[in-house]
């Protein structure tokens, strides 16, 4: 059944799904995930739906929540059922960004500790060289670009480069953070940040095959964008445990959202300390 939204010509639908049910595609990193456990567990609800795909039951958003209610020894999860195959769905990327001062030689010795090819480059050929698939990843910084080459290698295996490239760095104590891509690039033409490893973005049928296969990309290889995404759903984490009917659980959670106000807050606002590029559907 579910409780249904119509958002800028796409069909949203808010229901209950078997926890089993569904398949993620990243890794889940064990510190946010504990976070994630005990704050459910305070609160004895969880905020917002997992974003699935409802014709594969592909996890496109909410990888923790699916492995934190697991943890908590629930049989359901809230779903945001959604249309993965309609283009008003968008696949971005996280651009690691270097927060650190650091030089240009220093980020090129791991590359090299790595095993990896370096090219110099300009931003533009480098980023055409990433959507063709040529590149494992490219060095963006304050004064070059740099193309970051392993031979033969699939979308799959240049993540599991970059997140390689992560840990070597974080062992020399560099902080790593994430940011959509014209963030991360105005980051470092602008000064605020010394460089930015640019990525290449994966494709929906990329994340469904793998999902499927049981396999899974490092954390925060995709970034899915929907034209409106549901908040603040707060659903009571006892109806998760399954001690009722999966039925009987989506009833009550229609019944419950249909007796709440709907907020839509506009693409770019502010809500519990994140910026969000989409419409907020904020229940109240």
């Amino acid at each position: 059944m579910g409780f249904r939204i119509e958002a800028q010509g796409l069909e949203i639908e808010i229901g209950v799904s078997p926890v089993n049910g569904v398949y993620i595609h990243e890794e889940i990193i064990p510190r946010m995930l504990d976070q994630l456990v005990q704050d459910i567990r305070q609160n004895a609800e969880v905020r917002s739906p997992v974003i699935v795909d409802r014709n594969t039951s592909v996890v496109l958003d909410g990888m923790h929540r699916v492995a934190a209610l697991k943890e908590l020894g629930c049989r359901y999860l809230p779903a945001c059922l959604v249309d993965y195959r309609s283009p008003v769905i968008q696949v971005g990327c996280w651009y690691r960004v270097i927060r650190d001062w650091v030089s240009d030689s220093r980020l090129l010795e791991i590359f090299r500790s790595l095993g990896l090819g370096i090219e110099l480059s300009s931003l533009e050929s480098a980023l055409k060289e990433l959507e063709a698939r040529k590149a494992t990843a490219a060095l963006f910084t304050a004064r070059n670009c740099y193309l970051i080459r392993v031979p033969n290698t699939d979308i799959l295996e240049s993540y599991r480069w970059v997140k390689r490239f992560e840990s070597a760095a974080e062992a020399q104590g560099l902080h790593i953070g994430y940011e959509i891509e014209h963030d991360a690039e105005w980051q470092v033409r602008s000064g605020k940040c010394p460089a930015a490893l640019l990525v290449p973005r994966t494709t929906k049928e990329e994340v469904v095959r793998t999902a499927l296969a049981g396999t899974v990309f490092p954390p925060k290889t995709t970034r899915h964008t929907l034209p409106a995404r549901p908040v603040n759903v707060n659903v009571p984490l006892s109806w998760l445990k399954g001690d009722q009917p999966l039925e009987e659980v989506d009833r009550l959670l229609v019944e419950y959202l249909s007796g709440k106000k709907l907020l839509r807050l506009s693409k770019g606002s502010y809500y519990d300390g994140r910026r969000y590029e989409e419409e907020l559907l904020v229940f109240r």
